[in-house]
């Protein structure tokens, strides 16, 4: 079975790419990743979402 998950997009301390496997539906690695990750945001518009819903 081949694999189909990216590798990390970030660059390292020392210029290199690095090598580590990407997160599921992001483009970096759990060392890289940020508030601006797919998943991030996604994350907080859910948290959004459900501020914002009347109680009962």
């Amino acid at each position: 079975m081949a694999r189909t998950q990216s590798t990390c997009g970030a660059r390292t301390k020392h210029g290199g790419c690095c090598r580590r496997l990407a997160m599921v539906g992001a483009s970096r690695c759990n060392l890289h990743r940020g508030d601006w990750a797919t998943y991030t945001i996604e994350r907080d518009r859910e948290r959004a979402r459900a501020r914002k819903r009347p109680k009962r």
